[in-house]
């Protein structure tokens, strides 16, 4: 019986950009790696950067194939929204 291979997916820590506006709302800005072209494994509205929560809405959502990756797939994302 062959053995069904787990997909990969995680955050491209060098691509993290958080940026606060004058009311205090976070804009936060990063990439998803996955291991093959199917949709993400979880919702990205809450994510935790550096012992900060940030909670807020996906504001974009972009897929793209990794060149020479061999099926990888990466998902640029921003939310907008609060940090505690």
């Amino acid at each position: 019986m062959a053995q069904q291979q787990e997909n990969i997916e995680f955050i491209d820590c060098s691509t993290i950009s958080i940026q606060y506006d004058a009311t205090g709302r976070a804009s936060v800005s990063f990439t998803v790696v996955r291991s093959d072209t199917e949709a993400l494994q979880r919702v990205y509205t809450t994510v935790v950067f550096g012992g900060v929560t940030f909670q807020g809405v996906l504001m974009s959502a972009n897929k793209k194939p990794i060149l020479g990756g061999d099926g990888w797939t990466e998902w640029q994302l921003q939310i907008q929204g609060v940090g505690n």
